[in-house]
């Protein structure tokens, strides 16, 4: 089987697990020290149970998440999806409080793949264009 071809199945299984909810499904997709990293944030999730947290709070917040995939592009050092995150924003997301507003959110996510295994992701968005769809302006959000 070919790098890329083992690359696009790790990949698959992983967004089947995300998609029906499945922590243990996603984790088991992961090296052991994966790194999530939250571009438009800065937030950063390192190992396993950063990340169980992280997916946690992303399916708490946006119970109705969906990822609509627009493009993936699989190389033999892992694999990038263009997609975009839709929902209703019923608890905290990204450090924004909830608005029980509805979203459609587009987004690049990064996946590092080694040895069969996801090292993690890196999701790029725009959060003045969430913010904006969820009704908060940029002056409501505590500078940290």
């Amino acid at each position: 089987m070919s790098l890329l071809h083992e690359n696009r199945r790790i990949w698959q299984k992983h967004v089947l697990a995300e998609n029906r909810r499945s922590v243990d499904g996603l984790l088991e997709t992961l090296c052991d020290e994966p790194v999530y990293t939250i571009m438009a944030t800065g937030e950063e999730y390192r190992g396993k149970a950063a990340v169980a947290e992280f997916y946690t709070g992303l399916f708490a917040g946006v119970p109705d998440a969906t990822f609509d995939l627009i493009s993936v592009f699989v190389s033999a050092d892992g694999v990038m999806e263009e997609s975009v995150l839709k929902g209703t924003h019923k608890g905290e997301l990204f450090d924004l409080p909830p608005t029980d507003k509805t979203f459609s959110l587009p987004l690049i996510i990064v996946f590092p793949i080694k040895n069969g295994e996801i090292l993690g992701e890196r999701l790029y968005f725009d959060i003045a264009t969430l913010m904006h769809q969820l009704g908060i302006s940029l002056d409501q959000i505590p500078v940290t």
